[in-house]
């Protein structure tokens, strides 16, 4: 039996094609840089308390 090989451009050209599909990729992969810019921030005070007298 003759696997035929897997080609990662065709691949992507696939789900590029299939707006189902490329919509959830780019959905995943937003998702995945906003948990990483998050953990960036973590620590950082975005609006320091206001100091009051």
């Amino acid at each position: 039996m003759v696997q035929k090989s897997v080609n990662p451009v065709s691949i992507l050209k696939s789900i590029y094609q299939n707006e189902f599909q490329w919509s959830v990729l780019k959905s995943f992969g937003l998702f995945l840089l906003g948990v990483r810019i998050a953990k960036e921030f973590a620590g950082v005070e975005i609006m320091p308390a206001i100091a009051q007298h």
